[in-house]
Order: C-alpha cells, then sequence, then structure tokens
C-alpha cells in the first residue's frame, strides 16, 4: 500500500511513498517489489516546459526562471493484500513569477495507482508561493480504497493483535498562510474528510464497534497554521530552520462526527557540515484531545516519522520523536544518507517513560531527478524494534 510521507505538518498524511515497509515475517513480498520500483525510480520520465512561451531569443535567465520542470515515475508493486499494483506519481516544479530568484519553486505532486483486487488510490498535493512569497497555500485531496493494519491503542500492543481493515476515505485539506515578518508566516486551514470502513476482521476489535470510529464518519476541522521557514531550499535544504505549529479543533457545530483538538509541533534545523554535506534534526510531537476516530490517532511509524516501522503499528492520542539524518553526496546526481531516530506514543505525556521508547535507525541512497530545485527520489532501509522497512519516496524525509 501507498501512504504518506510527510512534507510538512499539513501533509503529513498526503506522501509521496511508493513503497510500504515490510515487517519482519510479515505478509508482503519484498523481492519483486524492491526489484521493479528500483528499475523504475531511477529512469523516470521528466520534461520541461514553458510557462509563458517566451522566444528562443530571450535571455537564459529570463527563460529559466518561466520554466516548469515535470517528472513521471512509473510504479509497479505487489503485495499478498493488493496482488499487482500500477499506476504513475510524479511532481510539476514551477516558480509563479518571471525571476527565479525572487520566489521559492511551488510544487504539484500526483500519486494514482490501481490493483488487481480494484483497489485504487489518488492523491493531489499542491505547495505554491505566492506574490514573491508572501503567500504560501497548501492543498491535500485524497480518494482512496486501501487495506490498512490495527494492532490495538497503545505504546506496547503486541503483533498477535494485528487485524486487517479496509477503508474508503475521500479528503480535502487547505492551508493558506500569509508571511508577516521576514520568516514569519499564520494562516487559516480547514479539512474535511470522509471514512467508510467496508471490511474488517472477523471477531476483531474494529468489528465489535467498541473502537471510536470503527464504522468511520465525517471529520470537519478548522484551525490556525503558524510557522517560521529560514531553509534554502523548501526541496533539499542545506541551511536554515523550520518551525510549524499546528492546531485544529473538530466538532460537530462544523459537521464532524467526532469532537476533539489537534495539535501538532514540528521542529527541525539543518547544518551545514562540509561542501553539500548536511546534518539535519527534527523533534516532532503530536497530541489528539477529546474522542478522535482510530484512524485519526497519532501513528508511529511510516516513511517520515520513525522508518522502519509500519505505520500505525503503534499508535494513540500523543506522539513524541526525535530524529537526526546525515546527508552526503557521493557521484554525479547520487547520494548517501545515514539516520536514527527516538519515538513512543501513549495517551498522554504523563504516560511516557524512556525506557518505552522506540529506536529506528537506517541507511539510504538519494539519486537527484531535478538538479535546478533539488527534488531526490529517495530509497531508505531502516530498522526498527522487531521491523525492518524499505521505503522509496521523492522528498527528503524532513
Amino acid at each position: 500500500m501507498i501512504r504518506g510521507s510527510e512534507a510538512n505538518a499539513m501533509s503529513h498524511d498526503l506522501g509521496r511513498s511508493v513503497v510500504r515497509p515490510l515487517r519482519r515475517g510479515g505478509r508482503q513480498s519484498a523481492s519483486l517489489t524492491a526489484v521493479l520500483a528500483v528499475a523504475l525510480l531511477l529512469c523516470p520520465a521528466r520534461t520541461a516546459l514553458s510557462q509563458t512561451g517566451e522566444r528562443d531569443d530571450e535571455p537564459p535567465a529570463k527563460k529559466e526562471a518561466a520554466r516548469t520542470h515535470v517528472i513521471i515515475l512509473p510504479i509497479v508493486y505487489y503485495t499478498p493484500e493488493t496482488q499487482l499494483a500500477f499506476g504513475a506519481g510524479g511532481v510539476i516544479n514551477f516558480r509563479m513569477g518571471r525571476i527565479s530568484n525572487e520566489t521559492r519553486p511551488s510544487s504539484l505532486w500526483l500519486l494514482a495507482v490501481y490493483t488487481q483486487k480494484k483497489q485504487f488510490q489518488i492523491q493531489l498535493t499542491p505547495e505554491i508561493y505566492l506574490r514573491k512569497n508572501s503567500f504560501v497555500l497548501n492543498m491535500a485531496l485524497r480518494y482512496e480504497r486501501f487495506p490498512q493494519k490495527f494492532y490495538g491503542v497503545g505504546n506496547d500492543v503486541p503483533a498477535s493483535e494485528e487485524e486487517s481493515y479496509t477503508p474508503k476515505t475521500a479528503g480535502f485539506r487547505v492551508a493558506l498562510k500569509k508571511r508577516f515578518l521576514g520568516n514569519f508566516y499564520a494562516g487559516l486551514q480547514y479539512e474535511l474528510e470522509n471514512t467508510v470502513i467496508r471490511a474488517t476482521a472477523p471477531g476483531g476489535l474494529l468489528e465489535s464497534g467498541g473502537i471510536a470510529g470503527s464504522r468511520g464518519g465525517w471529520i470537519s476541522g478548522l484551525g490556525v497554521n503558524i510557522s517560521w521557514d529560514s531553509r534554502d531550499n523548501v526541496f533539499f535544504p542545506r541551511r536554515g530552520r523550520f518551525f510549524s505549529l499546528v492546531a485544529d479543533v473538530y466538532a460537530r457545530v462544523l459537521g464532524s462526527d467526532f469532537n476533539y483538538t489537534s495539535i501538532i509541533v514540528d521542529l527541525r534545523t539543518y547544518v551545514p557540515v562540509a561542501t553539500d554535506q548536511v546534518l539535519a534534526f527534527q523533534a516532532y510531537f503530536k497530541t489528539r484531545g477529546g474522542n478522535p476516530p482510530f484512524y485519526q490517532l497519532a501513528l508511529l511509524g511510516g516513511d517520515s516519522i520513525m522508518r522502519g516501522y509500519y505505520r500505525g503499528r503503534y499508535r494513540d492520542k500523543t506522539l513524541v520523536a526525535v530524529q537526526a539524518e546525515y546527508r552526503v553526496p557521493v557521484w554525479w546526481r547520487f547520494g548517501a544518507a545515514a539516520f536514527v531516530g527516538l519515538g513512543e506514543v501513549g495517551a498522554g505525556l504523563e504516560d511516557f517513560r524512556l525506557g518505552n521508547l522506540r529506536y529506528s535507525l537506517g541507511f539510504g541512497v538519494r539519486f537527484k531527478l531535478d538538479t535546478r530545485e533539488g527534488t531526490n527520489v529517495r530509497v531508505d532501509f531502516a530498522w526498527g524494534e522487531h521491523s525492518h522497512g524499505l521505503y522509496m519516496t521523492v522528498q527528503e524525509a524532513f
């Protein structure tokens, strides 16, 4: 199954992952997935289109500022839950305005997958910088029907509690932020999503109906989005910092079937070590108050937060994670990275103990698709506690 990679707090649930993590002893087939995905990812189709149709005799700098870079990645993989799956993912990088150094690069991510079991997934995630970075528009749209796994709630749920369920989800999220002073942005966001649980495991926790959201439902929430962003590049930062605070309220008065609150704090810093070498750090905090559905709890695992664990292997109302990654160029467009992480979930901060922390570590390779904007294909091998994962995505984990 294909799930999110977090480019920022707003779009955490809609990522660009091509391959899910593989659990030790699990039922997913690693070999066919890895061979096909690696071969396809390293041979992307790439074009550059003119936004404004300039003449060939115009200055090169002016023409480069107006170019739109299109990257297309074929996707083919196999798992027992999906059988053969195929589709395409891609990104369009462009800049609003005619002078490239006045506005940060905008992007439009698209993913479409269909499987032999008639499962599907469509995701569209634009991030657009407007008026010389004075405004930032983030959107996330998804429509999918894909099987997932549920192990229960808490930091100590055993793997033996695994059960499968199949949600059908249609969601929309939009955030508009304005730059008020220097690198400080603030704005509002809104989210609307409907989930229908199509199938659950016989005799499982979800079939009993005792878990909030086990029958699906609507969520509708309004919130604030505040950030401070001094990164030199949004796709491959080499220096700078990114601090984000997102706070939402989901309530019946807004049309939600569930009443709860959400707070996400994302702190990142990037330290240049040598020529094009970067040491990146992230501290991530997510908490839900009230009565959220189980699929909206804080999830540990995935291709961005605590790689090496199935996304949702551990879930609860609160998640705390810290990560570090060292990124270094190797040759031509190839690079490498090594990373470590510590994280834990719990009902609240009072439940967290140092002895309960989960670890994550691994290494990866990078291939630069877009030399101008810095967009990478990322292939990561990660290990957690009694689990491991292979991730193939576009863009860095954080």
